[in-house]
């Protein structure tokens, strides 16, 4: 296979994100586009699903489909 666990990786999460970014998803961001701040809280200016909480748990499944994608082509 031409790729690696890192490429892929990467490509997924820049894809994953720059979706997140375009849509805009109630859960992360206000009404006027501003990142809502992590908080157990739901309020309108916080969420518990905040971005500095889902991007990074965005990132270890991306590394991992990674992981599985090059572990089912190498066989």
């Amino acid at each position: 296979m031409f790729f690696n666990r890192w490429q892929i990786a990467i490509i997924v999460y820049i894809l994953i994100i720059g979706m997140f970014i375009i849509l805009k998803p109630a859960l992360m961001f206000t009404v006027d586009g501003r990142v809502k701040q992590w908080s157990s809280e739901n309020t309108e200016e916080s969420s518990v699903f905040s971005p500095m909480i889902v991007f990074p748990m965005l990132g270890f499944l991306s590394y991992y489909l990674g992981i599985w994608l090059e572990l089912l082509f190498n066989e």
